[in-house]
């Protein structure tokens, strides 16, 4: 997949990382034309550029993660600082709830760590992103079989994506599309 990744900083006014997704849009497509929309259901596109591009952004702590690409993508990421250890009987409630019976095994296994928990939430999130479903679909795919992670869920490969900027080690990713 070709892809390219900038790394923003993240900041509250939506507005304001609208407008920063855009001008970065326009930079790497080279056009005043190129422009992020978003669908009823919240999934960016690229207009204004031929052939189709396909961009994808996740914010989590201090970063926003834009991700352009010549085919679909979706992308997330967790800042792991948020994730409190004391909280363990938490996720695994949350993974039950929502996940997979294989995702909350994983989870189960791992004693409700909150990172086993974030390494599976990304995966999915990713997977949701690229399909342009909501996190209501959650339940309907699995992205491990309780010990290993799926490299492609419904054809789509799905995988860690490492992303280097200084304090990235405080964070997880991962990437959802077709090469």
């Amino acid at each position: 997949m070709a892809f390219k990744t900038f790394i923003l900083d993240n900041i509250a006014d939506r507005s304001r990382r609208h407008e920063m997704i855009n001008e970065k849009a326009r930079e790497y497509f080279g056009t005043p034309e190129a422009e992020v929309v978003y669908s009823s259901k919240g999934k960016p596109s690229v207009t204004g550029v031929t052939p189709e591009k396909y961009v994808s952004v996740t914010t989590t702590g201090a970063v926003m993660v834009v991700v352009f690409s010549d085919m679909p993508v979706g992308v997330d990421g967790e800042y792991l600082g948020r994730f409190s250890p004391g909280d363990h009987p938490e996720y695994t409630a949350i993974a039950e709830r929502f996940f997979s019976e294989e995702e909350a095994d994983y989870v189960r296994d791992n004693d409700g760590n909150p990172t086993a928990f974030a390494r599976v939430w990304v995966r999915k999130e990713a997977y949701v992103k690229y399909t342009g479903r909501g996190l209501s679909e959650f339940p309907s795919f699995s992205v491990t079989d309780g010990e290993r992670f799926f490299s492609k869920v419904n054809g789509v490969p799905i995988k860690r994506f490492a992303v280097n900027f200084p304090g990235s080690s405080d964070y997880i990713f991962a990437i959802a599309g077709n090469e």
